[in-house]
């Protein structure tokens, strides 16, 4: 009996010591002083093709709840080194969020949902001053709502894209929607014209996408792509206006 104990122990902890040592080779293979990979999880070529199938895997990101995640600041009020612990203060940090709500660290443009996001706290002198970011393919789906602009979270050449939801009118015999001069968007508010969604006010369908031209002193745009525009039938729409300021 107890030769097969040892026998066993022996065979787990040989098991052990080899997938720490392939675990070892794959991560840290091609990494060094000369190279911009801190962990290279995909440069070996004998773990991470279909010959091996693909042994070498992806990377499980950390998993937490945004909602909940620092409220307090126990590893920022000297518990753990204080500042020369985290002397970025959490600036590129990444994490999968499984929350759904407001922040308890830093801020966010909106409430987050299930994600990736990074924190963004650069230049910063306390932990609780970055923002969140959803990463692309996670966070919360935009809010629009008639007459409130709103971030749509898309970074345009540095300028934040933003959305509003306005009422239209078409009057049958130019191929244009006036959007009227409001205090929601006013003239000379929009810097670029990214594109705009008409909707049937009545039966809410969508009725065209437009990208041509925009008239930022009268709030008009053209109905069409600028190599093909049409005719709308005169009468009400409902507008969604995408625009970088």
């Amino acid at each position: 009996m107890k030769k097969i104990i040892l026998l066993y122990i022996t065979l787990l902890t040989t098991a052990s010591i080899s997938a720490q040592i392939v675990a070892r080779e794959t991560i840290n293979n091609n990494t060094g002083a000369n190279s911009l990979a801190f962990i290279d999880g995909s440069s070996n070529p004998g773990y991470n093709s279909a010959a091996a199938n693909y042994a070498g895997k992806g990377i499980l990101f950390p998993s937490m709840d945004l909602t909940l995640a620092l409220n307090g600041a126990p590893f920022d009020q000297g518990l753990v080194g204080g500042t020369s612990y985290n002397p970025n203060y959490y600036d590129g940090l990444v994490v999968y969020n499984t929350g759904t709500g407001a922040v308890t660290m830093g801020t966010s443009a909106a409430d987050v949902a299930p994600g990736f996001y990074y924190y963004s706290n650069p230049s910063a002198t306390t932990w609780n001053t970055g923002v969140w970011t959803p990463i692309s393919g996670g966070g919360a789906a935009t809010a629009i709502v008639d007459d409130v602009p709103v971030d749509t979270g898309n970074d345009v050449n540095g300028a934040e894209e933003r959305v509003v939801r306005l009422s239209g009118t078409a009057d049958g015999s130019t191929t244009h929607i006036d959007l009227g001069t409001t205090t929601v968007l006013p003239a000379n508010t929009v810097n670029v014209f990214r594109k705009a969604i008409i909707y049937d006010a009545t039966s809410g369908h969508v009725v065209s996408e437009s990208t041509g031209d925009y008239d930022v002193a009268t709030n008009k745009f053209v109905t069409g792509n600028g190599l093909m525009n049409f005719l709308l039938d005169a009468g009400t729409y409902d507008v969604e206006v995408y625009y970088t300021e």
